[in-house]
């Protein structure tokens, strides 16, 4: 079986939004909530830096920071992100082809980049429960 992921976002009038992943609660939208196009970006940039940093540590480079920002060009029709620029910044005492190829490596190794680009099998489905009506009405 697939090794299954997930996170779920609801919304209710007296609730707001509540969106989970199986490590806990994540702000949405709102005050000080988070944006879905931004979540999406930051997966990916998560996603390598974790791969950078465990390549680091396993091999003991002499690295100070590893740093992934992804920013997202949003287009119209359909409105989307239609390119993703993704930028590594490492200090450390290393040569560029390390750094190449740690970068190749750990790019290889990353769900959300190789998701993105591969373009996953999508679709939606539908459950609709009616709402039962209010008491005299």
């Amino acid at each position: 079986m697939a090794d299954e992921h997930f996170a779920t976002c609801n919304w209710s009038p007296s609730d707001g939004y509540d969106a989970h992943t199986p490590y806990g609660t994540v702000p949405m939208f709102g005050e000080g909530g988070h944006r879905a196009v931004e979540l999406m970006l930051l997966s990916a940039a998560a996603c390598l830096n974790f791969f950078l940093v465990e390549y680091a540590q396993a091999r003991e480079l002499d690295v100070a920071h590893l740093g992934v920002e992804c920013v997202g060009e949003v287009v119209p029709g359909p409105t989307r992100v239609a390119e993703i620029e993704t930028r590594v910044r490492v200090v450390g005492n290393l040569e560029d082809k390390e750094v190449e190829k740690m970068v190749a490596m750990c790019e290889r190794a990353c769900k959300v980049m190789n998701t993105l680009k591969q373009s996953p099998e999508s679709r939606v489905k539908i459950s609709l429960a009616r709402a039962e009506a209010a008491p005299g009405a």
